[in-house]
């Protein structure tokens, strides 16, 4: 057989009597029992948009040992969101005049921006949201696996 040998840890087994949306239902019923009482009105909101999808069992990524881990993700990416809107309302700029003439400045808002979004990209990365995270734990686990033989090396 040619190529790689399948990686049996992310197969998910299907039988003829189970379908998708038997496994959405417990992606959602499974954030809604890991979701903790006390979140922020805005965190809570992007629990229930981004749980579900890493609850699935096809994903696997939430559990009860990361379930804060998730919760600071959830507070980034609410912050973040609620940055951008101020920022899509108000300009990224003001211009100011002092001693030295007109200035053009930055808004505080765009450097708390930048700052959410390095923390809610990082935390992503983390649970594997991001095409890149997604990849590089796709293929992960072959380390040690290679059996070179007995003399590729001498």
């Amino acid at each position: 057989m040619r190529g790689r040998k399948p990686n049996e840890d992310n197969v998910v087994p299907m039988t003829g009597d189970v379908k998708v949306e038997d496994f959405d239902a417990y992606a959602r019923d499974r954030a809604a029992a890991l979701k903790p009482e006390k979140m922020t009105p805005r965190g809570g909101k992007v629990w229930d948009r981004l749980a579900p999808v890493v609850c699935h069992p096809t994903v696997g990524r939430l559990k009860p040992h990361t379930v804060q881990a998730f919760v600071l993700l959830c507070d980034a990416v609410a912050r973040y969101e609620q940055l951008v809107a101020y920022l899509g309302r108000h300009r990224e700029s003001y211009v100011t005049k002092t001693r030295n003439g007109t200035q053009h400045k930055m808004r505080p808002e765009v450097a708390q921006r930048n700052e959410a979004f390095r923390q809610a990209l990082t935390m992503l990365r983390d649970f594997g949201l991001t095409p890149a995270a997604e990849r590089g734990l796709a293929v992960g686990g072959q380390q040690g696996k290679f059996d070179f033989g007995e003399d590729d090396f001498t």
